[in-house]
């Protein structure tokens, strides 16, 4: 498998970790709005 390949393996699993990071800061800003402030 050639180096470019991983890369793009690399690439789509952190844009699907950056979108559960997001997802889970919005939901907490939502739900704890009191907590953080």
């Amino acid at each position: 498998m050639s180096n470019r390949r991983y890369i793009e393996i690399i690439a789509d699993i952190f844009r699907v970790v950056i979108d559960i990071f997001e997802k889970s800061l919005i939901y907490l800003a939502g739900n704890l709005p009191g907590y953080l402030s």
